[in-house]
């Protein structure tokens, strides 16, 4: 099983502008499970783009736990041109990644 260095190691490689499921990290780098990755998110360190890992459809699943990192991510990613449905989901078919 990968280890929260090599999660984030991966995260790090997320280009500016594209986003990741917990669940497509986990998969990209043989992690069990979409919510291992979410703890490591949660204790990454400041070089780790964590606002780039949202849920499989979209959703800023960091809300459940804190709005107000919601609410950062959200900008994070705005700032970086990710746009959102009406009801707050990242567009995925625009801007997923597509993992080389």
């Amino acid at each position: 099983m990968a280890s929260a260095e090599q999660v984030y190691a991966f995260v790090r490689q997320i280009p500016t502008g594209k986003v990741l499921s917990y669940g497509q990290v986990a998969e990209a780098c043989g992690v069990p499970s979409a919510r291992q990755v979410g703890r490591w998110m949660a204790f990454a360190p400041d070089d780790v783009p964590w606002w780039r890992v949202v849920g499989a459809d979209g959703t800023l699943r960091i809300q459940r736990r804190d709005p107000m990192l919601a609410q950062l991510q959200r900008a994070h990613l705005a700032s970086e041109g990710v746009q959102f449905d009406p009801e707050g989901r990242v567009l995925m078919e625009q801007f997923l990644w597509d993992i080389p």
